[in-house]
């Protein structure tokens, strides 16, 4: 069964955050992974619809109390999604996020889903106070640039500044990179692109994620992995070495007496931070 998610981790702050850091970090969060920005994406559909669930908790005093008292395992099961939802103020919240679709988007999402106790009528009635669905989009073309990021950028999330060259002179545009992004995945940022000619308005940017090598850690899916190299007389009599992580917090890692090379332990919480991944650590023989 997999572990219910950390609401903080979810949001990248800390336990202690508060209201206001909570507000900025859902902000980030909410742009990057919204849908509109990653068309046909069933990752960022999954990725917007947990960070909405984690500032939908964390921002309550009463559920956050909750939820700090019992823990993610625990509140998951006294707290269904309606009542994580019920009283989230989306409309205005998105609307001053500069996302004024983003609460039909959040509906759209709870109501695809499907299952034996789900009914997608029920999110309907439920969320129909969130605003009238859009009308038809118009879309030119847009400007499609490629941004190589590191693998630690990826994992954690970054900020970065794209230059482009424009008929009426370079411009700078910066880019929230989400937490937990993938190698290919695309971010396309509403009107931020250079216009298609002089006097016309900017076109959209499409941005395609490349992730850099990194000569340290790989990633497999929301866990990462590294080596760490050991004598035979580590691997004989146990020894705790501190290692390196992705995100320079080191690790002491606790070999016991007895082990053999190959083999792969597992840090808990020191993978992709919105997905509870791991780090898996091989033992290879120091040669």
């Amino acid at each position: 069964m997999k572990p219910k998610l950390d609401y903080y981790r979810v949001l990248g702050v800390e336990s202690s955050a508060s209201a206001v850091d909570l507000k900025k970090a859902y902000r980030q969060l909410a742009i990057a992974w919204h849908p509109d920005r990653n068309p046909g994406s069933p990752l960022a559909e999954e990725r917007f619809k947990a960070i909405s669930e984690a500032y939908a908790v964390l921002s309550d005093p009463i559920k956050r109390r909750s939820y700090d008292q019992l823990g993610p395992d625990k509140f998951s099961s006294e707290y269904g999604e309606r009542d994580i939802f019920q009283g989230f103020e989306v409309a205005d919240l998105f609307k001053e996020f500069g996302l004024p679709d983003a609460e039909e988007e959040l509906k759209r999402i709870l109501a695809k889903k499907t299952g034996p106790n789900r009914d997608p009528q029920v999110w309907q009635d439920f969320f129909s106070g969130f605003g009238q669905k859009p009308g038809p989009r118009i879309r030119t073309a847009p400007v499609t640039v490629t941004l190589a990021i590191s693998l630690r950028e990826a994992v954690y999330g970054a900020e970065k500044t794209v230059a482009l060259n424009t008929p009426v002179g370079p411009v700078k545009t910066l880019v929230l990179i989400p937490q937990g992004a993938i190698q290919g995945q695309k971010i396309t940022l509403k009107g931020q692109g250079p216009p298609a000619g002089l006097g016309q308005k900017p076109t959209d940017l499409a941005l395609t994620l490349n992730i850099l090598p990194d000569p340290d850690f790989n990633r497999r899916g929301d866990d990462l992995l590294t080596t760490v190299d050991v004598t035979p007389k580590d691997l004989k009599y146990g020894c705790q070495p501190m290692i390196k992580t992705l995100d320079d917090r080191g690790l002491r890692l606790t070999i016991k007496p007895g082990s053999h090379p190959g083999l792969t332990l597992r840090a808990a919480g020191y993978g992709v931070p919105t997905t509870n991944g791991a780090l898996l650590i091989r033992l290879r023989l120091k040669k």
